[in-house]
């Protein structure tokens, strides 16, 4: 990580998914589901969240491949835009 600001903004990110995967994970439990809508949604919630903060991983750790050499700096942002596309 870059900065101790970027590390802390991916962990509110995961905190965030967490925070939802829980909830769903208690409404399954206590059999509380009345609104299948709703529930999806959440369920795509948590998704989003994910994905967004594996996105700005790869965002911060292209930045960090800058100051290498430039044959390993491009076999690593090779390597984390293909991580990216299989998302």
């Amino acid at each position: 990580m870059k900065t101790t600001k970027e590390k802390k903004a991916l962990i509110d990110r995961l905190s965030r998914a967490e925070g939802q995967v829980h909830a769903l994970r208690h409404t399954l439990e206590t059999g509380d589901v009345c609104d299948c809508k709703a529930f999806i949604s959440q369920i795509k919630a948590a998704r989003s969240a994910l994905k967004r903060t594996s996105e700005q991983f790869v965002l911060n750790h292209i930045h960090l491949c800058q100051t290498l050499p430039k044959a390993e700096r491009e076999a690593q942002i090779e390597e984390a835009l293909k991580a990216l596309a299989r998302d």
